[in-house]
């Protein structure tokens, strides 16, 4: 009887967690003005802060105080020594609660996640992936074709400053989005629940397989497109030294790829929709030969990664020269300084030559060779590795490598430790600059479910 009560129990609490993580994916909707994903974010913090029995040991104390010590010191010294407006002392109170998160909801799941629990968190997630790629799915066809869906309350993140989200593409081809704000973050979160629960699930789950793939693919995303190419790698590595093959991990990342390479145009498939309406000129045009266009992706020349990314990455490198810990207010006006270079100097000659030539604002507009929306609208640098070694210096990479290392030292599985690379370095490129509970709560299953004894993995 004590036995049925507590896996009853423990059923509730999977129960919760899954609840908790779709309110985390219901990232484009907002209640009463606050973000349903910081709803979903706060359930798992309070969750695992409920269960702080499982992880509260002397050696967890010591390694959580120093990792605040080198969070606050930095913050700490630049409020201090400079002048902080309430709001940035708000968004520096945001980020660093994310970090709390992250490290809470973290020791929860390494600790929690072990033999059968972490079997019936997958055997529920599997239940919200085909809900979720089915309703990704759905979105991208009524977007399309003006049907119904969950109106999309939450302000965008773009650059413009727009604060309506962005779903319309006339140029380009339509791109899924599902429930989230941008195609990107439906990666972001979506896509490493998928590759976790395939991984270890025996069972040729194709159904599922075709279906996330088709709905991640449909997004178009470099991001997805690199990480398919890491993760195809992995399965070779594996077929050569075990000659089995994880079937539904193969066709989901197959699926996922060659979806990602195709698109179509929406004013091409239905010029009648309320969007393509307004541009119908450009419609006539574009549809002048009767013929439905399907764009190929050829972004060869930046291996997947993208405009923005290589930017990113061209800060960190000039970067270099100088790690030194700063506050994370300051992180992306650094990055914006760095993007803009070429557009002050731009400005400056253009000015001295005919100075009333900008005497007229141009918000997002484009000439010359800069892009003077930098000089109006903030940037952000859109990777985990970057923003946190800009912000806490050199010591931040160097734990992540001893990090890596004691797993090294303790697991001694090769194959092993390059699929758990690959799932951390995801995280680590995501156009989501910070920690946050889910990214506690999906590492530290990953962590459990990679490394688990053999005789627990034979029963998925």
């Amino acid at each position: 009887m004590q036995i049925n009560k507590k896996s009853s129990l423990d059923t509730y609490k999977i129960m919760f967690l899954i609840g908790s993580v779709l309110l985390v994916f219901l990232d484009a909707y907002e209640l009463y003005g606050i973000p349903i994903p910081w709803l979903g974010m706060t359930l798992l913090l309070l969750f695992a802060s409920i269960q702080y029995k499982l992880f509260y040991n002397s050696k967890n104390i010591a390694i959580v105080t120093l990792l605040l010590a080198v969070v606050m010191i930095p913050q700490i010294i630049y409020i201090l020594f400079n002048e902080v407006s309430q709001g940035e002392i708000q968004y520096l109170f945001l980020r660093l609660l994310n970090i709390i998160s992250f490290v809470v909801v973290l020791l929860f799941s390494v600790s929690y996640f072990k033999n059968e629990k972490i079997i019936s968190f997958l055997n529920s997630s599997k239940y919200l992936i085909g809900v979720m790629s089915a309703l990704t799915i759905y979105i991208f066809i009524a977007q399309i074709y003006d049907l119904n869906e969950f109106i999309r309350n939450r302000s965008n993140t773009n650059i413009f400053g727009d604060s309506d989200q962005s779903t319309f593409w006339l140029s380009e081809p339509h791109r899924a989005m599902g429930t989230f704000r941008e195609p990107v973050l439906l990666i972001s979160y979506l896509m490493p629940l998928v590759v976790l629960y395939l991984y270890k699930y025996k069972s040729n789950n194709y159904l599922l397989s075709i279906i996330s793939g088709l709905a991640l693919g449909l997004s178009r995303s470099n991001y997805l497109r690199l990480f398919c190419i890491l993760f195809l790698t992995f399965i070779l590595f594996n077929y050569l030294k075990t000659k089995e093959i994880n079937k539904s991990l193969l066709l989901f990342l197959v699926v996922s790829l060659i979806m990602s390479n195709f698109g179509v145009f929406e004013c091409n498939l239905n010029s009648d929709s309320r969007q393509c309406i307004e541009y119908e000129e450009d419609v006539q045009k574009m549809n002048a030969s009767g013929e439905i266009k399907i764009d190929v992706n050829s972004d060869s020349a930046e291996f997947g990664l993208g405009n923005d990314r290589l930017n990113v990455f061209n800060f960190f490198i000039n970067s270099l020269r100088d790690i030194t810990p700063k506050s994370i207010i300051n992180i992306n006006s650094d990055y914006q300084d760095y993007a803009s270079v070429r557009v002050n100097e731009e400005m400056y000659f253009t000015n001295r030559t005919l100075p009333k030539y900008l005497l007229q604002r141009y918000s997002t507009q484009n000439f010359g060779t800069g892009n003077y929306s930098l000089l109006k609208y903030d940037l952000n640098v859109q990777n985990l590795f970057v923003f946190y070694t800009q912000a806490f210096g050199v010591i931040f990479p160097l734990v992540i490598f001893l990090i890596f290392l004691n797993i090294i030292v303790q697991k001694k599985e090769l194959l092993k430790l390059f699929f758990f690379s690959c799932f951390i370095l995801f995280f680590f490129v995501s156009p989501v600059e910070e920690v946050n509970a889910f990214y506690g709560l999906i590492i530290g299953a990953a962590y459990n479910l990679i490394f688990m004894k053999d005789d627990i993995n034979a029963n998925l």
